[in-house]
C-alpha cells in the first residue's frame, strides 16, 4: 500500500500524528470505522510555547533546548538579546533554508530534558519537571550556603565576643523636648522722666496719691509631655541585624560566614501589636545563633538625632 500524501501543508512532525493521518486516510479509502482513530490529548502551555517564536539553528549544546544544529522556534527576545550575541545559535531564513537544502519541514521541537539531571529525567514520570529544577537549584544553594557559614557555636562565640553591651542608634524625635524657663519682665526705672512740656507743680500719676504695682511679670514656657517621645521612623530587627553585621566584620576571617536570619532577634518590651521600636528609649534585645544555644542579651539605645553644626 502507497504512503499517503498530504497536500497544502507541511507533514507532521510528531509521531502521533503521522499516525493520526495515516488513520484517517486508511479509513476513508478502505471504510475503516472512524473510531479507530488516535486522538492526541490537550496540548500544554510549554508546548504550545515552543511551537511559536521565530526558527534558528543552534550552534553549540545548549542545556533544556538540544544539541548542536537543531532548528527549533524560540522567542524572539531570547535571540535577539542573548543567543545571537554570544554567537550560540543563528538565524533561519528562508535564504539560509535554501542554501542548507532544507525546508520549514525540519524546523523540530525543543528537548526540555536535554542536558538535564538525573533527577529531572526521573521526575518526567510525574509531570513534575519545573518542580524539580527548582527543587535542584535550591539543594546546590544550601549546600554553597553551609560550606561558606560557619556553624552556630562559632556564630555564638563571635557575638559574645565581638557585640558590645549597647548598639545605640539615632533617630529624630517628633517632638523634640524643651526646658522650662520662667522669663522675667525688665523693672520699671526708679525715677519716672516727666516732660519739659509739663509745669513743675503738676501732679503726675505715679508720684502721689497712686500706688505702682511692686509685682514683677512673669512669663513661663509649657513643660515637655512626660510620656514616651515618638520617633521619625523606626528601629526594627533588620537594622539591628544590619548593625551586628557591620560590627562582625571587623574579623575579617570569619565574620563575613557568620549568618542570621531575621528570626534570630528578638526586642523584648515592645507594647502588644508592635514588632519594632518607635520611640526614644532603652530597650532590651536577644540573639540566638542558633538552636538550643543560649541566647545573648544586648541592649538598644535609641537616642535623638544630633542636630547638625550652623
Amino acid at each position: 500500500m502507497a504512503t499517503p500524501r498530504i497536500i497544502g501543508r507541511a507533514a507532521p512532525a510528531c509521531l502521533s500524528c503521522l499516525r493520526r493521518v495515516t488513520l484517517q486516510t486508511t479509513s476513508t479509502t478502505t471504510g475503516t470505522a472512524i473510531g479507530a482513530m488516535q486522538a492526541r490529548g490537550k496540548a500544554t502551555k510549554a508546548e504550545l510555547e515552543d511551537l511559536q517564536g521565530i526558527p534558528v539553528r543552534l550552534l553549540e549544546d545548549i542545556v533544556g533546548f538540544g544539541r548542536k544544529d537543531t532548528i527549533m522556534r524560540v522567542k524572539p527576545g531570547r535571540m535577539r538579546n542573548y543567543w545571537f550575541p554570544r554567537g550560540r545559535a543563528e538565524y533561519m531564513t528562508k535564504q539560509r533554508f535554501r542554501e542548507m537544502g532544507l525546508t520549514e519541514a525540519a524546523i523540530g521541537v525543543r528537548d526540555r530534558t536535554f542536558g538535564a539531571p538525573r533527577s529531572v529525567l526521573d521526575a518526567m514520570e510525574t509531570r513534575d519537571v519545573e518542580a524539580a529544577f527548582i527543587e535542584g537549584e535550591a539543594a546546590a544553594a544550601r549546600k554553597r550556603k553551609e560550606a561558606l557559614t560557619l556553624p552556630p557555636e562559632q556564630v555564638h562565640e563571635l557575638l559574645a565576643n565581638l557585640l558590645p553591651p549597647v548598639l545605640t542608634f539615632e533617630r529624630k524625635p517628633i517632638a523634640v523636648p524643651t526646658p522650662t524657663a520662667t522669663e522675667t519682665a525688665a523693672p520699671a526705672d526708679e525715677v519716672m522722666r516727666r516732660s519739659p512740656l509739663i509745669a513743675s507743680n503738676a501732679v503726675v500719676s505715679g508720684e502721689e496719691g497712686d500706688e505702682v504695682s511692686s509685682a514683677t511679670p512673669t512669663v513661663t514656657v509649657p513643660k515637655p509631655p512626660s510620656g514616651p517621645i515618638a520617633i521619625f521612623g523606626s528601629v526594627s530587627t533588620v537594622d539591628i541585624l544590619g548593625r551586628i553585621a557591620e560590627i562582625l566584620a571587623a574579623d575579617t576571617a570569619n565574620g563575613g560566614r557568620a549568618a542570621l536570619d531575621q528570626g534570630a532577634v528578638t526586642i523584648v518590651g515592645l507594647e502588644e501589636g508592635e514588632d519594632r521600636i518607635k520611640r526614644i528609649g532603652v530597650f532590651e534585645v536577644e540573639i540566638v545563633a542558633g538552636k538550643g544555644l543560649e541566647p545573648i542579651i544586648r541592649r538598644v539605645e535609641v537616642v535623638p538625632e544630633a542636630l547638625p553644626e550652623i
